[in-house]
C-alpha cells in the first residue's frame, strides 16, 4: 500500500468505532512510513482541538427565527393546495362570466328601461359635501388595500418576496418607496418570516416618520406574538407616543400572548 492509499484510511483509523482488525493493510503502512505518521499525528491533534472547542452561545434570536421558519414550512403545502384550489375556482367562475355576462347585462337593461317607463324614480337629495370627501376618501383607501393584497398574491412563493426584502434592506439610503414597499411588505405580507425581515430592515430608520407611522398602522392588525413584539420594542426604540393608547389597550387584554402584553408594559415605560 502506497501512502496515498494509506491517507485515506486516516478518517477511519481516528474513528473510535473502528475496529483493530479492520484496514491492516493501513495500520502496517502506517507503523513503517515516517511521512504518513507525523500526517497521522497532525490530524489526530487538529480533531483534539475541535473536539475541546466550546460551544458557540446562541443567539438571542435563534428562537424566534426557527419556529418562523418552522411556521413557514408548516403552511407552505397547505399554501399550495389552497392557491390551487383558489385558482381554479376563478377559471371556473371566469368561464361561466364569460358565458353569462352579455345574456345578464342584455337582462338588466330591458329590466331597467321596463321600469322606468312605469315609474320615474324620486329625485335624491344632494349628500353634503363633506360626507361626499369622506365617501371618496374611504373607497381610494379600500382600493388601495385591494391592489396591495392583490400584489402579495402575485409576488410569487415566500421565498421570492424575502429576496426582495433582503435587497431593499441593503440599501445605505433607501428612497421612499423603498420604505414603502418595507412597510407593506409588514403590514400585508402573510409570512411571518418575510414580516420579521422587513422589520429589521426597517429598524435603522425608525426616526423617519414615514416608517414610524407605518409600524404603528402595522401594529393592530398583527396576529403573531412573534412579530408583535417586534413591532412594539420598534415603537419604543423609536419614541413614537403615538402608540401609547395601542400599547396601554394591549396590556389589558388578556386575550393576548402575556409576552406581548408584558413587551407593551415595557415599551409604557420606556415611553
Amino acid at each position: 500500500m502506497n501512502c496515498t492509499s494509506a491517507r485515506a484510511t486516516f478518517p477511519a483509523l481516528l474513528d473510535h468505532r473502528t475496529t483493530a482488525t479492520e484496514h491492516l493493510e493501513a495500520r502496517t503502512h502506517l507503523a513503517s512510513c515516517p511521512d504518513c505518521q507525523r500526517e497521522f499525528a497532525e490530524l489526530s491533534r487538529t480533531l483534539t482541538a475541535l473536539d475541546t472547542m466550546p460551544a458557540p452561545t446562541p443567539s438571542p434570536r435563534l428562537r424566534q427565527n426557527f419556529y418562523a421558519m418552522l411556521e413557514e414550512e408548516k403552511n407552505s403545502a397547505a399554501s399550495v393546495r389552497v392557491a390551487a384550489e383558489r385558482d381554479r375556482r376563478v377559471r371556473r367562475i371566469s368561464l361561466w362570466g364569460w358565458v353569462l355576462s352579455p345574456l345578464a347585462a342584455a337582462a338588466l337593461v330591458a329590466l331597467g328601461f321596463h321600469v322606468g317607463q312605469r315609474q320615474a324614480p324620486p329625485a335624491a337629495a344632494p349628500a353634503p359635501s363633506s360626507e361626499v370627501a369622506a365617501m371618496r376618501n374611504e373607497l381610494k383607501e379600500l382600493r388601495q388595500l385591494v391592489g396591495i393584497s392583490i400584489l402579495q398574491q402575485q409576488r410569487g412563493p415566500v421565498s421570492s418576496r424575502l429576496q426582495e426584502v433582503l435587497a431593499a434592506a441593503k440599501s445605505d439610503q433607501p428612497t421612499e418607496k423603498t420604505l414603502t414597499d418595507l412597510v407593506n411588505a409588514l403590514a400585508f405580507d402573510p409570512s411571518v418570516n418575510v414580516r420579521l425581515r422587513a422589520l429589521e430592515a426597517l429598524f435603522p430608520h425608525a426616526e423617519n416618520k414615514l416608517v414610524s407611522d407605518g409600524v404603528l398602522t402595522a401594529l393592530p392588525r398583527e396576529q403573531d406574538p412573534l412579530v408583535l413584539v417586534e413591532l412594539i420594542d420598534f415603537l419604543a426604540a423609536s419614541g413614537n407616543r403615538d402608540a401609547a393608547p395601542e400599547l396601554e389597550k394591549m396590556t389589558q387584554n388578556e386575550a393576548i400572548d402575556r409576552s406581548v402584553r408584558d413587551a407593551a408594559r415595557r415599551a409604557l415605560a420606556q415611553l
